[in-house]
C-alpha cells in the first residue's frame, strides 16, 4: 500500500532520474473535476538501505508521539499587499482577496523547490514517487462541519482561482 503522506525517508532521497509516467487515478467516492495540466510522476527505485530506513521511520511514526512545529511569520507585507489591492481585486474577480491564496501559493512554491517533500513512497513497488504537480488540501468550515477539498495543480493557479 502507498503511505498517505511523504515519508521522512523521501527527504534524503537522491534526485529523480527515471522517466515520467502519468499519475494513477486516486479518485475517492466523490467524482473530482478533471485535472488540468501536467499530472506526471517520476519513480525512483529505493535501495535496500533506503527501504529499511523508510520502514523504520514509518514504524516510529506509528508508535511514537510526533512533534508539531509552529513557525512565526511576519504578515505585515502580506497585509499591506492585501489592503493595497483588495478593492480592485474584488471588482475584477467578484471575490474578496483573502490570505488563503497566499498561503496556498507559499506551500506550492515550497513543494516545487524541495520535490522530496511532495513525494510519497509506493510500498508495492519500493519506489519513491516524485510528483511533477502540486495538490493542496485546505480545511474549510461549512454549516455541516469541516470539509477538506483538494485543490489540484495549484502550481497553475492564480490568487483568483
Amino acid at each position: 500500500s502507498t503511505s498517505s503522506s511523504a515519508s521522512p525517508a523521501a527527504a534524503a532521497a537522491p534526485a529523480p532520474k527515471k522517466e515520467s509516467k502519468p499519475a494513477a487515478d486516486n479518485s475517492s467516492s466523490a467524482p473530482a473535476p478533471a485535472p488540468v495540466g501536467d499530472r506526471t510522476e517520476t519513480r525512483v527505485k529505493m535501495t535496500r538501505m533506503r527501504q529499511r530506513i523508510s520502514q523504520r521511520l514509518k514504524e516510529a511514526q506509528n508508535t511514537a508521539a510526533m512533534l508539531t512545529t509552529f513557525q512565526e511569520v511576519d504578515m505585515g507585507p502580506l497585509m499591506d499587499m492585501r489592503n493595497l489591492h483588495k478593492e480592485e481585486f474584488e471588482k475584477t474577480h467578484g471575490v474578496k482577496l483573502g490570505f488563503m491564496s497566499a498561503f496556498v501559493r507559499a506551500c506550492t512554491v515550497a513543494l516545487q523547490e524541495i520535490p522530496a517533500i511532495n513525494a510519497v513512497i509506493d510500498d508495492a513497488t519500493n519506489e519513491i514517487v516524485y510528483r511533477n504537480y502540486v495538490d493542496v488540501s485546505v480545511a474549510v468550515a461549512s454549516p455541516n462541519g469541516l470539509v477538506v477539498p483538494v485543490l489540484r495543480n495549484t502550481e497553475k493557479m492564480s490568487f483568483a482561482d
